[in-house]
């Protein structure tokens, strides 16, 4: 019997996933960890002269250090992901802008090393059913009143004047997210028929900037 159990994840840089159910997920930041090895290993490089074999040498360090990087991070999302899948039958995530995101210089960085794109892909390959919604206002708006709080990146906190509703902000805007996806379907809770229905005929019901990313297998 399927539970129909279903989850909202907000992701970011310092918390990498915060879901409805109020739990949170610290983010890792792999390369970040390992910026100060692979200066020093790329300064050894440069110094090293071109042909010879201590710079081969260091080279070949500095592949298995970003080797390294790489492994860790899958190794993580990996296991995230899998976490999610197995605990729910439908997971709401927002549409991330990536571009205008990353143009963003000082947060750039943080964001390449999340890899939220990455992650995201994992789940759509190992959830019984992935849902992408807007990101319109999912920080703004209160989850529980939806009055509008706005609020800058420094502000870690949803105060919410109206209702007096005072939360972490990744968890305010997972709900939001978990609303948004319930609401494609029409209702607060997944319908019976959803689980009998096409792709096609799914992805017939979304409505405009909210997309069906894979239905239950």
């Amino acid at each position: 019997m399927i539970s129909k159990k279903s989850v909202g994840i907000d992701v970011g840089i310092k918390t990498f996933a915060y879901d409805s159910d109020g739990y949170s997920t610290p983010n890792p930041l792999n390369l970040k960890k390992m910026l100060k090895p692979l200066a020093r290993v790329q300064r050894k490089i440069s110094r090293r002269k071109k042909g010879s074999n201590n710079r081969l040498k260091a080279i070949h360090h500095l592949q298995r250090i970003h080797e390294k990087i790489v492994n860790r991070r899958k190794d993580f999302q990996h296991k995230l992901s899998t976490a999610y899948a197995n605990n729910n039958d439908v997971v709401f995530v927002e549409h991330l802008e990536k571009l205008n995101m990353v143009k963003n210089r000082r947060l750039s960085r943080s964001i390449m090393d999340s890899s939220w794109g990455m992650f995201l892909q994992k789940l759509e390959y190992k959830c019984k059913l992935l849902v992408e919604v807007s990101s319109q206002n999912t920080t703004i708006n209160c989850s529980r009143c939806g009055n509008k709080v706005p609020k800058g990146l420094t502000v870690r906190i949803h105060r919410c004047g109206k209702c007096n509703l005072v939360i972490d902000r990744d968890y305010n805007a997972s709900i939001n997210i978990l609303q948004k996806g319930l609401k494609i379907f029409g209702q607060d809770n997944l319908p019976q028929e959803l689980w009998k229905v096409t792709p096609v005929e799914i992805s017939m019901r979304s409505v405009k900037q909210e997309q069906i990313i894979q239905r239950f297998r």
